[in-house]
């Protein structure tokens, strides 16, 4: 198990005391990523699943989402407090190596995650292999850039963990073969939602 896994398996228990949710920006943010009932989207790094019930109202009953982490106990406290909104399934697993069971995801989300992702280049043309045609990746934090990294490196077990500015992760995307269309890079959030060409 990695140093990094290891971490978040030991602050699993006290994650949610550390920040508290901003209710109304995810629901902005969420509501910018465009889904509609009966999507299938895959939350990519869900952690203790913040962002679960907002993606099961904007997916509603016929939606479906999974969930997947590589640290168990960030995983089991999101199961815990929203596996009773039914359809989610959850996946531990390192997402460079996960394999969806049954089929394309109309989006995929990076919710306070895509700078942990260390060869992020591969992340973003292995996540296309899961997207349909039309689907998008969105990369979203609900704080700005400056204060990600801030966290980041104070914090020896994540302190290399960087998030880069929105134009240069839209360069990335584009180099992937995505169509970038949208960045928001500024002082209270970050948001680019790239599609699938």
């Amino acid at each position: 198990m990695s140093s990094e896994c290891e971490f978040f398996n030991k602050i699993a228990d006290n994650w949610d005391s550390t920040r508290a949710v901003d209710v109304g920006k995810i629901a902005r943010l969420v509501a910018m990523i465009g889904l509609e009932p009966g999507f299938t989207v895959l939350d990519a790094g869900s952690g203790t699943g913040v962002l679960l019930p907002f993606l099961k109202e904007a997916v509603g009953p016929a939606g479906k989402i999974t969930a997947v982490d590589f640290s168990a106990n960030m995983l089991a406290k999101a199961e815990e407090k929203y596996g009773h909104l039914g359809d989610i399934t959850f996946a531990v697993a390192d997402i460079m190596e996960f394999v969806p069971e049954d089929g394309l995801f109309d989006a995929v989300l990076c919710f306070n995650f895509f700078p942990h992702i260390k060869d992020k280049q591969r992340f973003m043309i292995h996540m296309q292999s899961h997207l349909r045609q039309g689907g998008a990746l969105v990369i979203m934090h609900d704080i700005s850039r400056q204060q990600v990294n801030a966290i980041h490196k104070d914090s020896e077990a994540v302190k290399n963990d960087r998030l880069a500015p929105g134009e240069t992760v839209g360069a990335w995307l584009t180099a992937a073969g995505y169509q970038v269309t949208q960045i928001v890079d500024t002082g209270d959030r970050y948001f680019i939602r790239a599609v699938k060409r």
